[in-house]
């Protein structure tokens, strides 16, 4: 393999996906909006920036010789929950898709955007797909819903575009199974009745490869195969290991995000993908 490849947001999937891609022959370019964390981009990419989307002094000449781009940002924690979604998915994204949309470069370019499997919201436990309408009666929602969409809008004859929805990442150094059984025997105020979308990390830089050596454009579910409610699943998780169960809420606490949905991942299985990981119960879920 080789080629150019940008990451946007070198976070815990954008590293692993650059050092998956810089180990595989193509020349990585990694941003970070942190000085702090531009020293440490030095050893995992090949050409480290800093860069923020929608600065009008930022530098984004080097859209020009990528092949292909990854869009990989992600809210802080430096701020209320509203004020970071709209910072990053109503101003940042739409600024970085413009800037994009003007690059010189003189091949074609396939941007990959993450998105996340929680804008499907409340749909009651029903099954859903791409074709399913995103739950926008939530203002989190309709923001990750107006971002995938000003991404969707690059799709022309010089790029191509798509959009992967993830479940909850698990993985190397986010042992969520640990941290579920962590809780067993205790009182959790989430309705144990909802059932929540995963993906491993393995599998998220398998889908990203895939959606560039494939060109995909449009939206795809970059999800396990697991459909359990998080009581079944926590109950899985702690039988295994001989625990008691977590104790859950059975109702909704006011004002929260609700996800419960059944999302499937068939439209990447018609084309040919399979995850790895067939959910967090699989033995090969920790590595």
């Amino acid at each position: 393999m080789s080629g150019s490849f940008g990451i946007i947001g070198c976070g815990y999937v954008g590293s692993a996906v650059a050092a998956h891609f810089r180990n595989n022959g193509y020349e990585v370019v990694g941003t970070t909006t942190s000085s702090e964390r531009l020293a440490e981009l030095c050893d995992l990419v090949d050409h480290p920036r800093i860069y923020r989307a929608g600065d009008p002094m930022a530098d984004d000449s080097f859209f020009n010789r990528l092949d292909g781009v990854l869009i990989a940002i992600a809210p802080t924690t430096s701020s209320s929950e509203v004020d970071q979604y709209e910072k990053v998915y109503g101003q940042a994204v739409p600024a970085l898709v413009d800037a994009l949309r003007q690059r010189k470069g003189p091949s074609p370019l396939h941007v990959t955007y993450l998105s996340s499997a929680g804008v499907y919201g409340d749909q009651s436990g029903a099954i859903c797909n791409e074709l399913t309408p995103p739950d926008c009666s939530n203002n989190t929602n309709a923001l990750l819903a107006s971002a995938e969409s000003s991404v969707l809008a690059l799709n022309e004859a010089s790029i191509q575009a798509c959009v992967l929805r993830l479940g909850g990442i698990y993985g190397p150094g986010m042992d969520i199974p640990s941290y579920i059984r962590s809780a067993a025997g205790q009182s959790v105020r989430k309705n144990g009745n909802h059932i929540n979308a995963w993906v491993h990390l393995h599998d998220i830089i398998r889908g990203i490869e895939f959606a560039f050596e494939r060109q995909l454009q449009g939206i795809y579910n970059l999800v396990d195969d697991l459909q359990f409610t998080r009581r079944q699943l926590s109950n899985a998780l702690c039988d295994d290991h001989g625990l008691p169960p977590v104790i859950w809420d059975n109702h909704d606490r006011p004002g929260a995000r609700i996800f419960n949905a059944r999302v499937s991942n068939a439209r990447l299985r018609e084309i040919g993908f399979q995850p790895s990981v067939g959910s967090m119960l699989d033995p090969v879920a920790a590595a």
